[in-house]
């Protein structure tokens, strides 16, 4: 038959194991495995005035086992199809061939003429039939009204150069 102070010992040694599992599968702030780490030395503290050293050694074992058999199934679970792994991975695609994308691909703009709406300091904006674009140029400074083509596209970063006047 266990007295209070036993079943208090088993209480803490299931409850710190269980907060570390906790934090194993969920982890966060560490709040749960700091907790369950304090009810394990709480358990440990405990236990040392109830049972002898050896039985002592024999409960800090097995319940390091336990941790490291839920840390092996929890890692066997989160591998490859696991039941933690289908809970916590992303399985759908979103690259190009699925629809998505990041950018809009403008490389059909390379060629067009317009004229500077802004000075390009490199940096402005710029008027393509009618149609406002932010532009960079190459690091020549163009002055506002004057004529510019767009002559690359990287990723946003649309590149104009000067045109000479006709």
């Amino acid at each position: 038959m266990m007295t209070g102070l036993e079943g208090l010992v088993v209480l803490l040694f299931a409850l710190g194991i269980a907060l570390v599992v906790i934090e194993l599968l969920m982890p966060g702030f560490g709040l749960a495995g700091g907790l369950g780490i304090l009810s394990l030395i709480a358990g440990v503290v405990l236990a040392a005035q109830v049972v002898s050293p050896v039985v002592l050694t024999l409960i800090i074992a097995i319940a390091l086992v336990i941790i490291a058999g839920m840390l092996v199934w929890i890692y066997k679970s989160a591998t490859r199809g696991g039941r933690v792994s289908r809970l916590l991975l992303l399985r759908t695609k979103t690259g190009k061939e699925e629809g998505y994308s990041s950018i809009s691909d403008s490389k059909d703009l390379i060629g067009l003429e317009g004229i500077a709406a802004t000075n390009l300091r490199p940096t402005g904006t710029g008027d393509f039939q009618g149609k406002k674009i932010d532009v960079v140029t190459e690091g020549e400074f163009i002055p506002k009204g004057s004529p510019i083509q767009i002559t690359d596209v990287e990723g946003f970063r649309i590149i104009v150069k000067k045109l000479d006047s006709k």
